[in-house]
C-alpha cells in the first residue's frame, strides 16, 4: 500500500515514524512546502521517498492531511480532480466539523474521507519534536458521516491501530464541543496567565504549578489562533462557564465568605 503523509511537522512525522516503526512494508511518501521538515523527516526515518508537490501525493492509496487547518481547503482543491475513487482521504486537525465541510465541498469522493483526530499533540511543534512512540495508548478521534464508505474507515482505523493509538468513533460536533473544554480552555488559560506574567513582572519564578499551567503556552500562537476561530462558538461557550466560577471565587473572597469558597472547590481527589 501507498500511504502519503502531507505535512512534516510534529504530529505528521510522528505517524510516519510510527508507522514505519511497525514494519509492514508499505511506501511511505512525504511532502511538506517546507523543504527542510521533507528531508528531516526522510533522515529520520519518517518517510521513504520525498516528493516534490502536494499533487503527487494524489495517487497514494491513503492520504494523511497534517497541515495547519488554514492550508486545507486549498489542498483539497488541489488534491480533489487527482484522487482515484479507492483513495482513502483523512486528517488530524483539531477541529472537525470546518475539515468536515471543507472535504464535502471540494472532494469529489467525500465518501471516502475520512476526519480525524490524535489526541497526542504537544507544545512543541516542527519534526525534530516527532517520537514514534507519540501515539501509543491516545485516544484517535475519527468523525465518519452516514455517507461515509466502511471500508474506508475501517482503513484509517488500521492506520490507528498500527501506530498503537486507540480509535474512537464520534460526531463531529460532539468533537469540537467536549474537545474546546478539554484542550482550548486550557491553552486559552496558559495564553492569559503568560501574558499576565509578561504584564505584571515577579522576583519569584514560580515552582510545579505555574509550569504545569502554562506549558502549552509554547504552543504556535499562530496555529492557535486559527484553531480557536474555527472553533470560537464552543471555546466562546465555555469561556463564559468560566469565567462565571471564576467570577464566583472572586466575588467569595471580596465577601468574605469561606464557605462559600469552599464549596467552589472540587473535593481533593484521592491518589489512584
Amino acid at each position: 500500500m501507498r500511504v502519503s503523509i502531507i505535512g512534516l511537522g510534529g504530529i505528521g512525522t510522528s505517524i510516519g515514524l510510527a508507522y514505519q516503526h511497525a514494519e509492514l512494508g508499505d511506501l511511505v511518501l512525504g511532502y511538506d512546502v517546507d523543504s527542510e521538515a521533507v528531508w528531516g523527516a526522510l533522515a529520520l526515518g519518517a518517510i521513504d521517498q520525498p516528493v516534490d508537490s502536494a499533487d503527487a501525493c494524489a495517487d497514494a492509496d491513503l492520504i494523511i492531511v497534517a497541515t495547519p487547518p488554514q492550508a486545507v481547503p486549498e489542498l483539497f482543491r488541489r488534491l480533489a480532480p487527482r484522487l482515484c475513487p479507492e483513495t482513502v482521504v483523512t486528517d488530524v486537525v483539531s477541529v472537525k466539523l470546518p475539515v468536515l465541510e471543507w472535504a464535502h465541498a471540494s472532494l469529489r469522493h467525500p465518501n471516502r474521507f475520512v476526519g480525524g483526530h490524535p489526541i497526542a499533540g504537544t507544545e512543541q511543534h516542527g519534526y525534530r519534536s516527532a517520537r514514534a512512540d507519540l501515539f501509543q495508548g491516545a485516544q484517535w478521534v475519527i468523525t465518519p458521516t452516514p455517507e461515509t464508505d466502511a471500508d474506508a474507515v475501517e482503513r484509517v482505523e488500521r492506520l490507528i491501530r498500527t501506530v498503537r493509538a486507540v480509535p474512537v468513533r464520534m460526531d463531529a460536533a460532539q468533537h469540537d464541543r467536549e474537545f474546546a473544554l478539554l484542550s482550548f480552555m486550557p491553552h486559552c488559560l496558559a495564553f492569559s496567565l503568560t501574558m499576565l506574567h509578561a504584564e505584571n513582572p515577579t522576583l519569584l519564578s514560580g515552582g510545579g504549578s505555574w509550569r504545569s499551567a502554562t506549558r502549552v503556552a509554547q504552543s504556535n500562537p499562530e496555529l492557535w489562533t486559527e484553531l480557536f476561530w474555527l472553533n470560537r462558538e464552543a471555546t466562546a461557550e465555555w469561556l463564559d462557564a468560566l469565567t462565571e466560577r471564576l467570577q464566583a471565587i472572586s466575588d467569595a473572597l471580596r465577601m468574605e465568605d469561606r464557605a462559600r469558597l469552599r464549596a467552589l472547590l472540587p473535593l481533593a481527589r484521592k491518589p489512584s
